[in-house]
């Protein structure tokens, strides 16, 4: 079965460990592959132990950008999987090379790229941050539509999804991931979520986010928000 499974965020479910940070395994039918890899090795193993899932059943590795909670596991992975192809952002492919062996591969990004038939990157956006930084966003294209996986969504998530809008052509099934309003006021998060609604029939927001923010996108959202916490399968294909 075709599932994104979330295998570190700051919520959990019961069994699972929680911790700041996000990681998510795509599997489909030809390839699985792990968007981040959360803060911490060894709580990153341990949910993808109670998961069932194994570092080296990642073909491919996504990396959303070079911030500690989403590079934190990427040497557990690599371990397991050295020859394992690593999509990142191109500004920080020197620093994520020297945290690899020599039979991984670290593919640099800018523009949007496939990274597969069916998985492509929205290609470098700049993140807003004081230092020069840049994120990427995936696109995967299943049975019920586009899906779109955000790490934290530092260039904002309503840009992010309407730059897939424009890659893929038609609206997103599902949006996914951190969409970074932890910090923002209620007016900016109900705005958002308003907004948010021209892109995507359904969003499941979690990590960097927050809690409050969740809670209103949970409102407004109605049957149209889908729960993501670390431990949470959700399916894209039809049951």
């Amino acid at each position: 079965m075709e599932r994104l499974t979330i295998l570190y965020d700051n919520r959990a479910v019961e069994g699972f460990k929680a911790d700041w940070g996000f990681s998510a395994l795509v599997e489909l039918e030809e390839e699985n592959i792990l968007f981040d890899t959360g803060a911490k090795p060894e709580i990153l193993k341990e949910n993808m132990a109670r998961a069932g899932v194994d570092p080296e059943d990642a073909d491919k590795l996504f990396i959303s950008h070079n911030h500690w909670d989403h590079v934190g596991g990427l040497e557990l992975i690599v371990k397991e999987r050295p020859d394992v192809e690593i999509f990142v952002p191109e500004p920080d492919c020197i620093e994520v090379e020297e945290k690899l062996p020599e039979t991984a591969v670290c593919v640099p990004v800018t523009g949007p790229t496939y990274i597969s038939s069916r998985a492509i990157s929205t290609g470098i956006m700049e993140t807003g941050l004081e230092a020069p930084a840049y994120e990427q966003a995936l696109i995967v294209t299943t049975q019920l539509g586009p899906v779109l996986i955000t790490g934290c969504s530092h260039p904002s998530i309503v840009e992010i999804a309407k730059k897939a809008v424009s890659i893929t052509g038609e609206t997103l099934f599902l949006t996914v991931g951190g969409f970074h309003l932890f910090r923002a006021t209620d007016a900016e998060v109900e705005e958002t979520a308003k907004e948010l609604q021209r892109f995507t029939q359904f969003v499941a927001p979690c990590h960097c986010t927050g809690e409050k923010a969740i809670e209103v996108f949970r409102k407004l959202w109605g049957d149209r928000f889908v729960e993501a916490m670390a431990g949470v399968e959700i399916p894209l294909e039809e049951e």
